[in-house]
């Protein structure tokens, strides 16, 4: 299995290269360089496939939008917001989130680790049901149960596939078809 090259960006070295340390720990992730700058960043993502950067720093936004233009994976270090698929908070265990973010491009890293056979059968409707598109308070409609019940299924759904997020969780089910007998078309 060939590891995921990760290039650490913080307006700190400090944090940088603890986040690189961090993220080393992870099978499938390989470090290749931490940087402090945009400038920096910019010239050492050459050697990466996915760049984990710091949503705070000047310069954040363009280089995100230039990076992700290059074809890499970009996942935002900050503090997440409703909706956003890519941004690891770092209030709640940061190299677990930030590996998983990092990897959910390649799902059969996550999968060894977690299997979809881990799954109930609710958690397979619910995920069916969430890869259709359906929000969380019609998901809970269409299965008679409270909004709050299908956020515990998604995040035990989360859990048991190792991913941080329901794009993720919906991505990975579409690419190996697990979930509930669901197809979506690729």
């Amino acid at each position: 299995m060939r590891a995921r090259a990760i290039l650490v960006v913080h307006r700190s070295a400090m944090v940088a290269e603890g986040l690189a340390a961090g993220l080393a720990r992870f099978p499938g992730l390989d470090p290749v360089g931490t940087a402090t700058s945009v400038e920096t960043a910019e010239r050492l993502a050459g050697d990466a496939e996915v760049v984990v950067l710091d949503q705070y720093m000047t310069g954040a936004e363009r280089l995100t939008l230039r990076l992700r233009a290059r074809g890499l994976r970009v996942v935002l270090v900050g503090e997440a917001e409703t909706g956003d698929e890519d941004v690891g908070d770092l209030r709640v265990s940061p190299r677990a989130t930030l590996a998983s973010l990092a990897v959910a491009a390649v799902p059969h890293l996550v999968i060894r680790r977690r299997g979809p056979a881990g799954l109930t059968p609710r958690e397979q409707e619910v995920l069916a049901l969430v890869g259709r598109g359906l929000p969380g308070k019609q998901v809970a409609r269409h299965l008679g149960i409270s909004p709050k019940t299908v956020e515990h299924h998604k995040t035990r759904i989360f859990s048991k596939l190792g991913v941080a997020n329901q794009a993720a969780a919906v991505r990975l089910a579409a690419e190996h078809e697990f979930a509930g007998g669901q197809t979506w078309a690729r």
